[in-house]
């Protein structure tokens, strides 16, 4: 295993955090759409 530093450890973390978060922000982003379009049929809206 090889030395990482703490600097790239807190990028790394950090790098995976926002990666995931994105990831749920665009499901929940999808399933708002999906609500929306099935109660008004107005097509796609952003929240």
């Amino acid at each position: 295993m090889k030395k990482i530093s703490l600097l790239e450890l807190v990028v790394q973390f950090v790098a995976r955090f926002a990666a995931v978060s994105g990831v749920i922000a665009l499901l929940i982003w999808i399933t708002w759409v999906m609500l929306d379009i099935k109660n008004l049929q107005s097509g796609f809206t952003l929240p």
